[in-house]
C-alpha cells in the first residue's frame, strides 16, 4: 500500500457493451500507512511496560483489552488502512526491533510481516493469533490459506483473545492472572455483543437476508448470522484483485434475480465502481462498513465492539429497505 499522496490501487479497464456501462480507471485509496502508536508519548510513562507490536487495528484493540496499562502498544496499520497490500516502512522495522512481543493475524493477511521481522533483527516472540482457528476455505488458487477475515466470527475472536493471553503470559508471567481476568471480562462483552447482533438480524424478513459486498470480507459474519452471500464486486478476499467484465455482468444479473436490496462497501475502499453497478442493478449502496480495518478514534468503528455494532445497524437498515 502507498501513502495518500502515492495511492494507486486496483485499475480496471473494460466496457460492458450489453449494459451500456462504461467503466473507467478506478483508484482504491487505502490511506496513509505509517505506524500508529497507541502508547504514551512520554517515555517515562512506559517504564517497565511490555513493548508489544500488533499488525492490524483489530488485533491492536484485542491486545489493548487484554493487556491494559501493562503494555506499550504499537499498531502497525492505521485506521482505514488495508492489510492486503501494505508496504512496511522503516518506522515499522524500528518498532519491531525494540519489541518484546509481536501479534499477527496470519491466514495470509499480513504475510509482509515475515520479511519485516527478518530485516529488523528483532528478538521478539511472535504470536499468530489465528492459531487453533480453522479458516473458511479459499475460492481461488491465490487463497490457499483460506479466508483471513476471521474476526467477523465472535467465537474466533474469543480464540484470538486466548492466544493473546497465552503470549502475554509467556513474556510477563507475573501479570498472567491480570491478563486472564481482563480476557474474561472482554469475552463477556463479546458474548453480549453476539446476542445483540442475532436479535437485530432477526428483525430482517428472512427472504431479504441476502447481501452483496465490494469484496469477500464478511463471509464469517454472514454465515454466523444466517445471511445469504450473493456475491462481491471484487470476487476475492483480497482487495487488490480485479473483477472481469463477465464477473460484473454476472453479479448484476444475480442482484436482480435474487432481489437484493443493497450493495455494501467499506470505508477504506473507493466506491466508484460499486456505485455504477448499484445504478445498473437498481439498488441502494451503503458505503460505510468497516471491514479490513477499524475506524479513526472517535468514529463509530474505533473499537471492535463499536465496529460490529455499527456494521450490524447499517446492514439491518440496508436489508430492511430503510
Amino acid at each position: 500500500m502507498k501513502s495518500a499522496k502515492q495511492a494507486a490501487g486496483r485499475k480496471t479497464g473494460f466496457s460492458l457493451i450489453a449494459l451500456g456501462l462504461l467503466l473507467g480507471l478506478l483508484t482504491t485509496a487505502c490511506g496513509d500507512t505509517s505506524v500508529t502508536s497507541q502508547s504514551a508519548s512520554n517515555s517515562s510513562n512506559n517504564a517497565g511496560k511490555i513493548k508489544v507490536v500488533a499488525t492490524t487495528t483489530q488485533i491492536g484493540d484485542f491486545v489493548k483489552n487484554v493487556g491494559g496499562s501493562n503494555l506499550e502498544l504499537t499498531t502497525i496499520l492505521k485506521p482505514n488502512a488495508d492489510a492486503h497490500d501494505y508496504e512496511p516502512t522503516a518506522e515499522d522495522s524500528k518498532a519491531l526491533a525494540g519489541a518484546q512481543l509481536i501479534f499477527s493475524n496470519g491466514v495470509g493477511l499480513d504475510d509482509w510481516l515475515n520479511k519485516l521481522i527478518k530485516n529488523s533483527g528483532t528478538k521478539a516472540k511472535a504470536v499468530v493469533v489465528s492459531e487453533n482457528i480453522k479458516p473458511r476455505p479459499g475460492s481461488i488458487e491465490q487463497q490457499k490459506e483460506g479466508d483471513p477475515h476471521i474476526w467477523f466470527d465472535i467465537d474466533n475472536v474469543k480464540k484470538m483473545v486466548d492466544n493473546i493471553v497465552k503470549g502475554l503470559g509467556e513474556v510477563d508471567a507475573a501479570s498472567s492472572a491480570t491478563y486472564q481476568n481482563n480476557a474474561r471480562s472482554y469475552k463477556d462483552q463479546l458474548t453480549k455483543l453476539d446476542a445483540d447482533i442475532k436479535a437485530q438480524i432477526a428483525t430482517i424478513p428472512e427472504a431479504d437476508r441476502k447481501m452483496v459486498t465490494n469484496h469477500d470480507a464478511f463471509s464469517y459474519y454472514l454465515e454466523r448470522y444466517g445471511i445469504k452471500f450473493v456475491g462481491s464486486v471484487i470476487p476475492s478476499f483480497d482487495t487488490t484483485a480485479e473483477p472481469s467484465a463477465k464477473d460484473l455482468v454476472d453479479l448484476i444479473a444475480k442482484i436482480k434475480a435474487e432481489k437484493v436490496k443493497a450493495i455494501f462497501t467499506e470505508t477504506s475502499l473507493n466506491t466508484k465502481l460499486e456505485k455504477q453497478i448499484a445504478e445498473q442493478a437498481g439498488v441502494k449502496i451503503y458505503s460505510s462498513l468497516y471491514g479490513d480495518s477499524l475506524g479513526e478514534a472517535g468514529s463509530e468503528g474505533e473499537t471492535y465492539i463499536k465496529m460490529m455494532q455499527f456494521n450490524t445497524k447499517t446492514i439491518v437498515a440496508g436489508l430492511s429497505g430503510k
